[in-house]
């Protein structure tokens, strides 16, 4: 597994495929996602970003001297929130907390090649690929609230709440 139990996307969507088709569903309905990470402070930041999902992992792509950037170097530590987009959650609202890694040369070269507009530089920009340390979805089902989590330790687990 690699970091401490992270893992790729890959690897839980091989063990959640039912929830990593929701989240999936979540995270491409908007193209930007909400990323949270940490100041030098501690404080959070939160920043719009692209965050697809494909070839096995889920990428963050930013400008080399972006504040969020930075602190992903800083600390790999990170939130990434869909937006939810009507009041009744149907779809659900989805987040995924993982920690980032600098995307090694071939990883640069398969993102470029299956991004949905041509990456004519990738050296002009900073490409983390993700480890997952847990994935949480938030729906409502008629009267209930439905909480999946789901991390690389415990598997999914299911809360429901009247």
């Amino acid at each position: 597994m690699g970091d401490s139990g992270a893992v790729r996307w890959g690897r839980f969507e091989a063990q959640a495929p039912e929830l990593a088709g929701r989240v999936r569903l979540r995270f491409e309905s908007h193209v930007h996602a909400v990323l949270a990470t940490l100041r030098r402070d501690g404080s959070p930041r939160l920043s719009g970003t692209e965050a697809p999902i494909r070839d096995g992992h889920l990428w963050l792509g930013m400008m080399p001297r972006s504040l969020k950037a930075a602190d992903l170097r800083r600390d790999p530590r990170f939130s990434l929130h869909s937006s939810p987009d009507t009041e009744e959650l149907l779809l659900g609202d989805a987040r995924i907390d993982a920690r980032a890694a600098a995307a090694m040369p071939e990883e640069v070269d398969v993102f470029a090649a299956g991004h949905r507009m041509p990456v004519e530089d990738p050296s002009a920009m900073t490409l983390f690929t993700t480890r997952i340390t847990r994935t949480t979805l938030t729906r409502v089902e008629g009267q209930e609230l439905v909480i999946q989590t789901w991390t690389p330790a415990d598997g999914l687990q299911e809360i429901r709440r009247s």
